[in-house]
Order: C-alpha cells, then sequence, then structure tokens
C-alpha cells in the first residue's frame, strides 16, 4: 500500500462519512477533529505509533470503543486512509505549509465561517494524552497554545462568552484565533524539531544495527512513518 500520496476530495467525503456513521459511537472524531488531532500527534517529537492514537479516533473520551467494520476489506481501507492522511499533515506541517481542516459554515450574508472548535478540540487531545512533552511549551510559550486552547477548551470558551457576552462580538475574537493556528503551528514545530530529528535519527540508528546496517531507499521507514524509508528519515534534515 502507498501511503505517500494526499487524500483527494472524494476520500476525504469517504473517510467523514465513515466517521459518523453509525459504525462508530457518538464520541468518534469527524474529519476537522481528526486533522486537529493529527496535527498535535505529529508535533510531538517522540514518535506515537498508531496503535497509541487509532483508539482516541474511534471514542474521544476513554480511547476504548471500536468501529464496527463491515468486512477485512473495508478495515483495511478506512486504515489506509487514516494513515495516508496522517502522513499528509506530517508532511505539510515539517514543509511549513499546514493548513487546518475545518469545515465551513455558511452565514445568511452570503459569507463564510470556519468551525474551528472541531479542530481545535482534536488538537488538545492530542496534546493532553501527551501532555508531559507539552508542559515546557505550556509553561514558557503559552501564546502558541492560545488559539487552540480558546477554542477546543470549555474554559476558553467560558473565557470568550466572558468578553463578549455578545455572540455577534466573538466573531471577530474567533476568526482571529483560528487565523493565528498555521503560524502557532509552524512555531512549535521548530521549537521540537531537535528534539524530533534526533529521536528519529536514534530509531533509524537501532534499525540499522539490527539488520546489520542496510535498509533499502525503497523499504518503509523504520520510524514507524509508513513512508519509505527515502522520502522520510533517509531524505535527511528538512531545511526551514
Amino acid at each position: 500500500m502507498d501511503n505517500d500520496h494526499a487524500l483527494s476530495d472524494e476520500e476525504f467525503d469517504e473517510l467523514d462519512a465513515f466517521l459518523m456513521s453509525e459504525s462508530l459511537s457518538d464520541e468518534a472524531m469527524d474529519i476537522s477533529t481528526l486533522d486537529g488531532f493529527f496535527a498535535a500527534i505529529v508535533l510531538n517529537p517522540e514518535f506515537v505509533l498508531p496503535s497509541q492514537w487509532l483508539p482516541w479516533v474511534w471514542d474521544m473520551e476513554e480511547g476504548e470503543e471500536s468501529p464496527a467494520f463491515e468486512s477485512i476489506e473495508q478495515a483495511n481501507r478506512i486504515s489506509g486512509l487514516l494513515l495516508r492522511h496522517y502522513n499528509s499533515v506530517q508532511e505539510a506541517t515539517s514543509e511549513g505549509r499546514y493548513a487546518p481542516l475545518m469545515y465551513t459554515l455558511h452565514q445568511e450574508d452570503g459569507s463564510e465561517f470556519y468551525d474551528a472548535e472541531g479542530w481545535s478540540m482534536g488538537f488538545m487531545l492530542g496534546m493532553f494524552l501527551f501532555q508531559d512533552i507539552w508542559l515546557p511549551i505550556l509553561d514558557d510559550h503559552p501564546e502558541w497554545l492560545a488559539p487552540m486552547r480558546l477554542l477546543g477548551t470549555a474554559e476558553g470558551w467560558k473565557e470568550l462568552e466572558e468578553m463578549h457576552p455578545d455572540h455577534a462580538d466573538q466573531r471577530p475574537a474567533i476568526r482571529a484565533a483560528y487565523d493565528s493556528i498555521p503560524e502557532a503551528i509552524e512555531a512549535i514545530f521548530l521549537h521540537f524539531l531537535p528534539q524530533r530529528e534526533a529521536a528519529a535519527r536514534e530509531r533509524v540508528t537501532a534499525t540499522l544495527r539490527r539488520a546489520g546496517g542496510k535498509i533499502g531507499r525503497n523499504d518503509l521507514c523504520p520510524c514507524g512513518s509508513g513512508k519509505k524509508f527515502k522520502k522520510c528519515c533517509g531524505a535527511g534534515p528538512t531545511l526551514h
């Protein structure tokens, strides 16, 4: 299976439809929440195994529910779509071109407004699951997490309502918050970059020892990304 290609619009719709289907509980993520969750997971300097994050896709509350797949083929299909989108988020983040995937809300005046709450909730969950890694950022750079906290937590929405009791007045603050998300993502990525590269080198070195020093460039990368080695750790560090 080639896990390097980004999902098409039709594949996004297919994955979103499954996540919203009766095969899953009401606690499953939708596609926007999933995108925010993946953003936090790929920013983590320590590689997070799919077995660690996948249960939370199906069940945001406890990470215990699992989907009722109709067949092995469907399970493989959905798993493949998830992994490809994960890799797309990882690649876009590393290249400084990540843009959050959010539902578009059409307003009565003809304008469009992004629903950033679901995306932000997914990001905050991905952060809290591994909060020890994130504590230095919470302490030293809370401004990087401010837009996600504002839009993705009950405390954030409470603060927003206290500052702007009239819901119409909340819109500029919400827009400013989600407009700042890509910049915050890039700042966090650069902050964790030295740790991430060191951890990746350590994984590759350990695998090389076990493999007798040889990894084919078309082999799957030992870091666990699902990509070919030549397109992952074998490509060398990304320049920013």
